[in-house]
């Protein structure tokens, strides 16, 4: 039984707790595509299952679940948190990924999901348009991504302050 003066924590305080932001400096980056020449990439930014799974177990403890299904070419994850006593679920799918794509849909599918009671919601929020430096080595007329030669970040901070 909780104390008089303690706060019992809703399901809304949990939620606002999963939305948080995460730090500029934990969001990984990876290139959408790449311009003709090479020399810049259109960058995308993202975190990975570990943190979400982190987040989830910092803001609900063992009060959440997941599992997968199969459906079509699809892996699906059905989220659940239990919020106020009763499990809310939410679902999201994905593909197979081009690097270990079982794994990959299993991860990316739980990351969707979990996007739903807004863990990583703020990544969508991004500047558009984000073109980072880089090199590129180039085969078959096709240029490919092999490093940033600034950092994604920097160009992150310089977009918000347009916005400012």
């Amino acid at each position: 039984m909780a104390k008089s003066n303690e706060k019992i924590e809703t399901g809304k305080d949990k939620l606002f707790k999963l939305s948080v932001p995460f730090k500029d400096e934990d969001i990984s980056w990876r290139i959408q595509r790449m311009k003709k020449d090479g020399t810049a990439g259109l960058v995308l930014g993202y975190v990975n299952v570990r943190q979400v799974q982190d987040r989830l177990t910092e803001v609900m403890g063992t009060d959440w679940q997941c599992k997968h299904e199969v459906f079509g070419g699809k892996t699906i994850c059905h989220l659940g948190l239990k919020l106020d006593g009763n499990w809310i679920w939410r679902s999201d799918g994905a593909g197979d990924t081009q690097f270990e794509a079982d794994k990959g849909a299993i991860s990316d599918s739980l990351k969707r999901s979990a996007v739903a009671f807004g863990v990583g919601r703020h990544l969508y929020d991004l500047p558009d348009n984000m073109w980072v430096n880089c090199e590129s080595k180039v085969v078959n007329g096709k240029a490919y991504f092999k490093k940033f030669l600034e950092n994604p970040l920097d160009v992150l901070r310089r977009k918000r302050a347009d916005f400012r």
